[in-house]
């Protein structure tokens, strides 16, 4: 008998909790489209990674003149061993500094895109937070990628 009281006194309680939680849902990439600063932001960004692809496009038609110069080299039968040797180690070292440059652009494009997204999405995420604190949210999904965007430590 104990037992049965104890399961409902759980089921009971399980349900009182469960009936207070709150669940909304908003698209934030929906809401991202149509907020003015995102365009600028866009724009920015699109011009910035366009002026980093032109300098690292410049840099791989440089090292493509290189390799295709000592393949005719290569070919005409004009370079030594030895001089083969170190020409190759020469366009492999190019090649690992092209790499290290695209991965510096990488970072800078990055750092731009933080650098003008993080205003907009902060303060996106500071309305979600005040509108589930005021409206008392226990989450708030994100229909757009998964996960949530706001949880109450209320109900946890």
């Amino acid at each position: 008998m104990k037992k049965i009281f104890f399961t409902l006194f759980i089921v009971s309680i399980s349900i009182i909790v469960y009936s207070q939680q709150k669940f909304g849902y908003l698209n934030s990439a929906e809401i991202l489209s149509k907020v003015p600063g995102i365009a600028l932001a866009d724009s920015s960004l699109k011009k910035y990674q366009d002026t980093l692809t032109i300098s690292i496009q410049e840099k791989i038609k440089v090292f493509q003149k290189h390799v295709a110069d000592y393949q005719a080299e290569q070919q005409k039968g004009n370079l030594a061993p030895i001089a083969a040797q170190k020409k190759e180690e020469e366009l492999q070292k190019e090649q690992e500094n092209l790499r290290a440059f695209e991965e510096e652009l990488k970072q800078k494009l990055a750092i731009r895109r933080d650098l003008l997204y993080s205003p907009i999405l902060d303060k996106m995420d500071a309305i979600v937070k005040r509108i589930g604190k005021d409206q008392k949210y226990t989450m708030i999904f994100d229909s757009s990628q998964p996960g949530y965007l706001y949880l109450s430590l209320i109900h946890i």
